[in-house]
């Protein structure tokens, strides 16, 4: 009986509270949760090798992370994919272990090792479980401090990234973004340059080259070592100073960068690829360094132009015009002024169209204010994503590794949230009008010239020029 009347009660409970609920209006989202961050420690070894360290006790494992504050940007002339391919060599083999040794010491203790190189910088990886932390950094600080280039090992690496690069022509996507940034930047600056190399440039590169750049680049003194997990400051540092303490500092080679070519007007670069189904463009020009003062409106700007899949590209050449899957735009904010491009893989025939509807977006949101609506969605889209880049070592090394690339300050997570919050409807058509100009872009496409040529050459932007997969002009 006691039993029926809670059931009665409960029941009795619901049905009032489902009564008061207007289930005809969309429920209003609650104002955003504060964010508490992880505590940043930081020190440094005899050495001057940076250490930041957040503590992170829920499981029994380390992430450490190294960033190296040198990448493909360093790559000297002719030789681009040096710094990619140093990266690839750095566990294929150290003066006391081979590649497979290196493989089966990691997995034997269940630790996992990882080396890439963006523009950059290098990025160094090792997650281990706390049990065997010794054992991990032996092989970790190995293949850091004292990598060897046996022969034997470059001979594959080299062949096998040949052999992908070759693969690549083929990739409409790749040979797009390719021709882009050649275009946009040039020959001589290395956001011009693919990060991989080029099937001349891979081919050019040594084994001394590799050594090479290894020595002038790769030293405590050019790279800072992030450490998350279940582990304090107290008990790692002695640690770290044992196994990275023998790396001494040195002369690091910096990376050069001349200014990118002028862009004096809006034109289009076809780039043959037969009977494509597809079309692949890229529309754009430079953009900003990370380092701009305009970092949060232009977040959100293009959030709201082409960063998410409700954005005002997307909505319009994906869902009301059914152009493609996705269509998107984008700031690169790299270490010095990166791309802004648009993008997207639309079907053949409406190529010329699809052209038309991104300037049209583009131009849009430079010439008239966007909606409040517009606005607050795109800011809560974006500070709503953070906590969730927060959850495991590796993503808090990984939000980490943004403060040491760019310089930013420690407390850059804990105002993130307000400094979106502060964007203003002004603001966004502000640096909208001061980043965008429709009127001096690269349009790259890549399709099939003998159906979209004619179509293109209408839409007023001068002669269509004739580009190779390497980005050279055709005549």
């Amino acid at each position: 009986m006691k039993r029926l009347l809670l059931v009665l009660t409960i029941f009795c409970l619901t049905a009032t509270v489902s009564g008061q609920i207007d289930r005809t209006k969309k429920p209003a989202p609650k104002a955003t949760a504060p964010l508490m961050l992880p505590k940043i420690q930081r020190a440094a070894l005899a050495n001057g090798l940076s250490l930041m360290l957040v503590e992170h006790h829920e499981l029994p494992v380390v992430q450490f992370q190294l960033v190296l504050k040198s990448g493909s940007s360093n790559d000297p002339p002719g030789k681009s994919g040096l710094a990619n391919l140093t990266a690839q060599m750095l566990d294929e083999g150290t003066a006391k272990r081979s590649a497979l040794q290196i493989a089966d010491d990691l997995d034997f203790i269940g630790a996992n090792l990882s080396v890439n190189a963006t523009e950059d910088a290098t990025f160094t990886s090792l997650l281990t479980i706390k049990e065997h932390l010794a054992s991990a950094l032996d092989v970790y600080a190995d293949v850091v401090l004292n990598p060897s280039f046996p022969e034997v090992d470059w001979n594959r690496v080299k062949k096998s990234h040949l052999t992908s690069l070759i693969a690549r022509k083929d990739q409409p996507a790749f040979v797009a973004s390719n021709v882009f940034g050649i275009l946009t930047y040039g020959g001589e600056h290395p956001y011009g340059q693919p990060s991989g190399g080029t099937e001349a440039s891979v081919d050019a590169i040594s084994i001394d080259d590799l050594k090479n750049y290894y020595s002038t680049t790769f030293m405590p003194n050019n790279a800072t070592l992030i450490v998350v997990g279940d582990v304090t400051m107290k008990e790692i540092k002695p640690t770290l100073e044992k196994y990275f303490g023998s790396w001494k500092k040195g002369g690091i080679s910096t990376a050069k960068f001349p200014a990118a070519p002028k862009i004096a007007s809006t034109q289009i670069y076809l780039v043959d690829k037969p009977q494509a189904a597809q079309s692949e463009i890229r529309i754009g020009h430079v953009g900003v360094a990370r380092s701009t003062n305009d970092y949060y409106a232009l977040t959100v700007m293009n959030t709201i132009l082409g960063g998410q899949f409700s954005s005002r590209i997307n909505l319009n050449l994906r869902e009301s015009k059914g152009y493609t899957y996705g269509a998107r735009s984008g700031f690169s904010m790299q270490r010095e002024a990166g791309p802004f491009t648009a993008s997207a893989a639309v079907k053949t025939g409406v190529t010329d169209s699809s052209v038309i509807e991104f300037m049209k977006e583009l131009r849009g949101i430079r010439d008239a204010d966007v909606t409040q609506k517009e606005l607050e969605f795109a800011v809560n889209s974006i500070v709503r994503r953070l906590p969730q880049a927060f959850e495991t070592p590796g993503q808090i090394s990984t939000q980490l590794m943004l403060l040491v690339l760019y310089d930013l300050p420690d407390d850059y997570y804990s105002a993130f949230i307000q400094n979106n919050e502060k964007v203003t409807v002004k603001d966004v058509r502000r640096v909208a009008e001061k980043y965008l100009d429709p009127k001096a872009m690269n349009i790259v496409i890549v399709g099939d010239v003998a159906t979209i040529k004619e179509g293109l050459e209408k839409l007023g932007y001068g002669a269509v020029h004739a580009v190779s997969a390497d980005g050279q002009m055709m005549h």
